[in-house]
């Protein structure tokens, strides 16, 4: 990551558990939502489910409920804003356009 946001936020928010709580012991706090993309570099960037739904027509008629499941990656930091890296990132469901 480009930046320390996901750190410093730990850190912020441990400290303040360990206020809230302070007659418990072993404090741990972490954000969750980040994903660890294989490239060039191993990184580590945020991101997000995604659930899509939809009813769709059955053959026989009618109509059934799906998900969608996804997972949408972040270029940019949600807290600061900066850009993670200079490589785009791309992110396909379409099994056809993965290569063999």
């Amino acid at each position: 990551m480009a930046c320390n946001c996901k750190t410093e936020i730990e850190h912020k928010l441990l400290t303040r558990f360990k206020e809230m709580s302070p007659e418990a012991e072993a404090h741990e706090v972490s954000l969750t939502g980040y994903a660890l993309i294989l490239g060039d570099e191993l990184e580590q960037k945020g991101c997000m489910k995604i659930e899509a739904v939809a009813d769709f027509p059955l053959r026989k008629g009618g109509m059934k409920r799906k998900t969608q499941l996804q997972n949408m990656i972040f270029t940019f930091c949600p807290f600061c804003g900066e850009k993670y890296s200079r490589y785009e990132v791309v992110v396909s469901t379409d099994a056809s356009a993965v290569p063999a």
